[in-house]
């Protein structure tokens, strides 16, 4: 009995860190350079990236390991209904150009023409989760710390999301 008192003992408190971690993460987090990360809390986010009159937005799940934030883009998908040539009808998936998948019968032209939509700007997959920043990671593992040129100036800016202060 003992021994059982000591395991719960040590168990409850390791098992209620890691859901503080992930109570802390929640939030909305912004960089320098025009991209927002909604993280939910259940599990799931909203990204969008936004410079000039370029657009893109993503949707999916989130899981974190250790410190190491993953994000799973999943598309949303429309089912465009047409006649093909020889006047059989035919379903087929186009990315929707909103979050809420419906059947369409014709294609959203503007939104091909246009300089935004879903999953333009490709998502972060992974990110390293340090209190209120979440570092971009390279594919050989290192985290993106060094500060980043500017577009319209010759200022470096950091390159980490930072969390937005709720109002």
């Amino acid at each position: 009995m003992k021994n059982f008192v000591l395991f719960v003992f040590l168990l409850v408190p390791s098992l209620s860190n890691g859901q503080n971690k992930n109570n802390e993460l929640i939030g909305k987090y912004q960089n320098y350079f025009g991209s927002h990360i909604q993280i939910n809390e259940d599990s799931t986010f909203s990204y969008s990236w936004h410079f000039d009159l370029m657009s893109s937005w993503s949707k999916g799940r989130w899981s974190i390991k250790n410190d190491t934030l993953y994000l799973k883009t999943i598309p949303i998908y429309d089912t465009l209904s047409y006649t093909d040539k020889t006047g059989k009808m035919v379903d087929s998936l186009v990315l929707s150009d909103d979050d809420k998948p419906e059947r369409v019968t014709t294609p959203n032209f503007i939104g091909m023409l246009s300089a935004g939509g879903q999953n333009r700007q490709a998502c972060p997959d992974k990110l390293f989760y340090d209190g209120e920043k979440l570092f971009g990671i390279t594919k050989q593992g290192r985290l993106i710390k060094e500060k980043l040129m500017g577009f319209w100036s010759k200022q470096k800016w950091v390159p980490w999301y930072f969390k937005e202060i709720e109002k």
